[in-house]
């Protein structure tokens, strides 16, 4: 019996209905995520095999549209360890890091990574997961959220002194568009290897809650934007961008620093965006005006840094009577919180 479809009785509709959104149809979706059972960052292979089936059975039964996904977290290098490094724990033994191998861009351009298949990595180790999770609910219908996918700029500068990184894009301009190259022709491969190693069946990053076929593009980090500014952004972050997109197809980012410096670049870019996360007031609605109809906004709220809302649903109802004309919206909340399961059935649509 595929316990999959069996807990998700509404499975083909909701995935047919997420599809349509991403193809422009409808103002907004709500899904809401359980950490019911959590197993997220547990590196112990038997306990998430464990948790996992009762966190997809749990999270069947949260409003909204809720298609089930294996989550394979364990940290945010697992782009960076293809290319060496040592991973730590950081003294509370709760975060796991990776030590840079390489100094300087020239000391990358000299690395190659292991490739995306090689069996201790976290992405083969993600993909015999899932299969074991498939074959143990005896479905087809199962997603898999790629081991962290953190993009170009940002592996880059977990593989490379950060600091000298930067730098780089000052002093060493060739080497370090050599070496952003070489790094995004690997989360292409690296993107390949998940897609065909899951028969399609990758849905997006491990962080927004969203649900994103990767059929579509993919989904990644680019936290390191903020740090730059709008022209080395342009330079050097654009290009890789455009890579992306020509082998992938469309751009589902996570960005949860202040990058409004950069949205009419992003704008003018004539980019395939199809997502984009922003935490308001660090990004505001008004400074991603030039993005209205083009993109699907993905917000979130740092209520420590404003006292304009009481809370993260005030700023989601704001949005939606405010700007649901205008802008487009995934609103991916935390199904544990009874502030967010009122939101999701009050604007079910």
């Amino acid at each position: 019996m595929d316990l999959i479809r069996q807990w998700f009785p509404n499975y083909t509709a909701d995935l047919e209905r997420v599809r349509q959104f991403w193809s422009g149809e409808g103002r907004y979706l709500i899904s809401l995520t359980t950490n019911q059972a959590y197993y997220r960052q547990v590196f112990d292979d038997a306990e998430i095999l464990r948790l996992a089936p009762l966190n997809l059975q749990a999270q069947s039964q949260a409003p909204g549209i809720n298609l089930p996904s294996l989550f394979v977290d364990w940290g945010t290098i697992s782009t960076a360890k293809y290319w060496g490094g040592t991973a730590r724990f950081d003294s509370t033994g709760g975060h796991i890091f990776i030590d840079p191998v390489a100094s300087t861009v020239a000391d990358g351009l000299g690395l190659s990574p292991l490739p995306c298949d090689q069996p201790e990595m976290d992405a083969p180790h993600g993909v015999r997961l899932f299969k074991t999770i498939c074959q143990k609910l005896e479905t087809d219908a199962l997603w898999l959220r790629s081991p962290d996918m953190q993009g170009p700029l940002n592996t880059a500068g977990l593989i490379v002194n950060q600091e000298n990184l930067l730098m780089s894009l000052i002093d060493e301009k060739a080497q370090a568009h050599a070496f952003l190259e070489r790094v995004t022709n690997f989360i292409i491969e690296y993107v390949g290897y998940l897609r065909q190693a899951t028969q399609g069946h990758l849905c997006g990053n491990l962080w927004p809650y969203t649900f994103f076929p990767s059929d579509l593009g993919i989904s990644f980090t680019e936290d390191l934007m903020p740090l730059l500014s709008p022209r080395l952004y342009q330079e050097f972050g654009l290009p890789c961008l455009k890579q992306l997109a020509n082998a992938l197809g469309g751009l589902h980012i996570h960005c949860c620093g202040a990058y409004g410096q950069h949205v009419r670049n992003l704008a003018n870019a004539d980019l395939p965006i199809k997502a984009l996360e922003f935490h308001y007031p660090a990004t505001t609605i008004e400074e991603l005006e030039p993005l209205a109809g083009q993109v699907v906004l993905i917000p979130y709220i740092l209520l420590n840094k404003t006292d304009r809302f009481t809370s993260v649903t005030d700023f989601y109802r704001h949005l939606i009577d405010q700007y649901g004309q205008k802008h487009r919206f995934w609103f991916a909340c935390t199904a544990d919180t009874p502030e967010y399961q009122d939101f999701a059935r009050d604007y079910l649509e």
